[in-house]
């Protein structure tokens, strides 16, 4: 539902403020709440007693919201309100039913990159304070601001703008380390430990207002910093293009084979866990899909505690298996990065011995990640991380919106690595396992978004490679070869798979 606050245009949607526009400019990207579990899953919140007026410059809007999952139990109201002058408030109360252990509850806001990125702001922390600032153009490995109260910032456009923050502190993240195309300005800062215990009877109370300081042309001051934007620097390749092997493990038939095979993939990804003593019968079976496909591998080595020892295990396999690899992406368990240690022990093994295989580093997790765990790139001829659009929210306008922040962190990561080629493996739907977790819960077979054999998968993939081909990504894995993670299950083609078949990659790259 459109709704208008004097200048500003906005739209309600289950609950939340989404699309915040002022003279056909997206100011703010969203406004809601969410409350997260000690692993950072998001629990689902029932709306119920909504009540809407929608007069011609202002609006309200309140309604009862309840939450009975991942083992949380709370319930409250959310009041919004916008006035003719554009100012729009977003009151937030719950109280908790249970007794339950949390990484967040409560307000968060989102900043669109578009307009915003490389743009100056004004921080006003609850002592009074004034900090000038920059929304970061390659994204921030940390958080870029801290104990916020209030925010007054301009976009590319002009409109100058404000939020004040109540009820906690608040500070701002850069939402690009997990593709999410967005700042986010949230409550409880994670210097505090967390999970936190919330108690039965706790009462949470927080309250944010946004208001237009100026919609008219920018001023001197900030004119002169405005010139700069989101990140558009481009490297046009049209990158090589590979698939994962079918994490559950089962074959491809003929028929599928038969299929696949004008794709002309260029490699075939292989995840390698050596804390699994399975892992030579594992890579075996996928080394047959591989040779059936005629493509090389991509092997994603996953180290336990003797990688020296682990590289000499794998060459001997490959030597005596006469698999041809292409390139082998090196991280340790548990942390799903690459070091400098694990380096120091395994890239001289393969320099020796595979010395045509490409070395990759980085991480098998999200961009936040390979960002915020450096390690000395010279070792290694790629950097690699991966990429799914569903760690903070799974509505299909998000995802779509998402897509944007993929060619971010292309930049970023070239930026980090002083220049090296990016090797994106691989890309998901859904994401394949928590990399956040707090209570030990490990990897299995990955999870199925239920959108993945439909058209809308199709046309997110194609802005996806569309995207990173453009930012100059040299090798990018999707999905998985075949079943409920793949391109087609025997006979039945899905649409993503059309995505592929007109795509011809540049054999030089």
């Amino acid at each position: 539902m459109l709704l208008t606050a004097g200048p500003i245009q906005v739209t309600y949607q289950n609950g939340f403020l989404r699309t915040l526009t002022a003279k056909g400019q997206e100011v703010l990207r969203m406004v809601y709440f969410a409350l997260r579990d000690r692993d950072w899953q998001t629990a689902q919140i029932v709306l119920s007693d909504q009540t809407i007026v929608n007069e011609n410059d202002s609006f309200s809007v309140q309604y009862e919201w309840r939450v009975d999952d991942l083992g949380i139990q709370m319930a409250g109201n959310v009041q919004i309100k916008g006035s003719a002058d554009g100012s729009i408030t977003f009151d937030f109360y719950g109280k908790a039913l249970n007794t339950f252990w949390r990484n967040r509850v409560g307000i968060c806001v989102l900043h669109p990159i578009e307009g915003v990125a490389g743009q100056p702001c004004v921080i006003g922390s609850p002592d009074g304070q004034q900090i000038e600032a920059t929304f970061p153009n390659h994204i921030s490995p940390h958080q870029p601001f801290f104990n916020i109260r209030t925010m007054t910032w301009e976009t590319t456009a002009g409109h100058r703008l404000q939020l004040d923050f109540e009820g906690d502190v608040f500070e701002t993240e850069d939402q690009r380390n997990w593709t999410d195309a967005s700042f986010k300005t949230y409550s409880t800062p994670l210097e505090r430990p967390f999970p936190a215990e919330v108690l039965a009877g706790t009462e949470i109370r927080q309250r944010v207002t946004f208001q237009p300081v100026d919609l008219s042309t920018a001023s001197s001051f900030w004119s002169l910093t405005s010139q700069a934007g989101t990140t558009t620097e481009q490297h046009p390749t049209k990158p090589r293009i590979g698939l994962g092997y079918r994490a559950d493990g089962a074959p491809l038939s003929s028929i599928e084979v038969e299929q696949l095979l004008p794709l002309n993939l260029s490699h075939l990804r292989v995840d390698v866990l050596f804390t699994d003593d399975q892992w030579p019968i594992n890579l075996t079976t996928a080394l047959l899909d591989a040779k059936a496909l005629g493509t090389p591998l991509e092997l994603a080595l996953i180290f336990g505690s003797e990688p020296a020892i682990n590289v000499q295990q794998l060459i001997a396999f490959l030597q005596k298996q006469g698999a041809s690899v292409f390139s082998v992406l090196l991280f340790e368990s548990g942390t799903w990065t690459t070091s400098d240690s694990l380096l120091a022990q395994v890239v001289p093994i393969f320099r020796e011995y595979l010395p045509d295989v490409k070395l990759g580093g980085g991480t098998d997790a999200n961009f936040a990640e390979f960002n915020r765990k450096r390690f000395n790139y010279d070792q290694v001829d790629f950097v690699t991380f991966a990429v799914n659009p569903q760690v903070h929210a799974f509505d299909d306008q998000t995802l779509m919106e998402n897509v944007a922040a993929q060619a971010d962190a292309v930049h970023s990561a070239r930026h980090v690595s002083g220049g090296k080629p990016v090797h994106i493996s691989p890309i998901t739907l859904l994401p394949r396992f928590n990399s956040s977790a707090t209570s030990g819960i490990g990897r299995g077979i990955p999870p199925t978004d239920s959108r993945h054999k439909t058209d809308f998968n199709a046309e997110w993939t194609r802005r996806s490679l569309e995207a990173l081909s453009k930012a100059g990504a040299t090798s990018i894995t999707y999905f998985e070869t075949h079943g409920p993670r793949g391109l087609l299950n025997e006979e039945e083609i899905y649409p993503v798979f059309e995505v592929f078949r007109s795509y011809q990659p540049d054999p030089a790259v």
